[in-house]
C-alpha cells in the first residue's frame, strides 16, 4: 500500500514532464545544480563571514557529510529502485541504476539548510537554502530520478543529522577552530602578499 501511494504521488508530480521545456529545464537544473548552489552560498558566505558565523558553516558542513554517510549506510542494508528501474519513466537526464532511497542531493541540502534555520545568526540563509533543497527535491521527482517519500527520507536524515551536529558542538569546537586559524592567517598572508603597494605622486 505505501508502494501505490509513492507511486501515484510520483505520478503526479512527474505527469507533462518531457513535454515542458521551461519546467523540465527548471527542473534539471535544481536536481543537477542543488548541491552547486550550496558549495557557492557557502563559499560565498565564508569570505564575508566573521569568526563564528564561520564556525556555523563549518558545523553545518559537518551536519550535510553526516547525512551522506547515514545514506551510504541504509543503501548498504536497503535497495529500492528508481522509477525509471521499474519501467515508470523516461529520467530527463541519464542516472545510475543506483538505490532511490534517500537521495544523496536532497539530503545534503536539507542537512544544511536545517541547522542554518536552528542558528539564529543564519536564519535568513537557512530559510533561502531550504527553498532551494525544496526545489532540488521537487526537481528530482519531477525528472523521473527519485521517488516523493525518497525525498521525506532525506528530510528526516537531514534531520537526525543536523540534531547529532548539534548535540556535538562543543567536541567539534576545538577542530573548527583550529581549521579557522589556520585558514585566516593564510589568508591573511596571501592578501598580504599580493597587496600592491600605493603609488605615490
Amino acid at each position: 500500500m505505501t508502494m501505490n501511494l509513492n507511486i501515484e504521488i510520483f505520478n503526479w508530480i512527474h505527469s507533462g514532464a518531457g513535454t515542458r521545456p521551461l519546467l523540465d529545464g527548471l527542473a534539471v537544473f535544481f536536481a543537477e545544480g542543488g548541491p552547486f548552489i550550496l558549495m557557492i552560498l557557502f563559499v560565498a558566505l565564508w569570505f564575508v563571514a566573521d569568526n563564528q558565523s564561520k564556525m556555523i558553516l563549518l558545523e553545518a558542513t559537518w551536519a550535510a557529510a553526516l547525512g551522506l554517510v547515514v545514506n551510504q549506510v541504509i543503501g548498504f542494508f536497503y535497495f529500492h529502485p528508481r522509477p525509471y528501474m521499474i519501467g515508470l519513466c523516461d529520467p530527463l537526464f541519464p542516472h545510475g541504476p543506483e538505490t532511490s532511497f534517500p537521495s544523496d542531493h536532497a539530503t545534503l541540502m536539507f542537512a544544511a539548510a536545517l541547522y542554518l534555520l536552528f542558528t539564529r545568526r543564519s536564519t535568513v540563509s537557512g530559510f533561502s537554502l531550504l527553498v532551494i533543497a525544496l526545489l532540488t527535491a521537487w526537481g528530482r521527482v519531477y525528472s523521473g530520478i527519485h521517488f516523493p517519500f525518497d525525498m521525506i527520507g532525506s528530510l528526516v536524515v537531514g534531520f537526525m543529522s543536523t540534531w547529532f551536529v548539534r548535540l556535538t558542538v562543543t567536541p567539534l569546537k576545538p577542530f573548527n577552530e583550529r581549521f579557522i586559524r589556520i585558514f585566516n592567517q593564510a589568508a591573511g598572508r596571501f592578501f598580504r602578499k599580493n597587496k600592491r603597494p600605493t603609488e605615490r605622486v
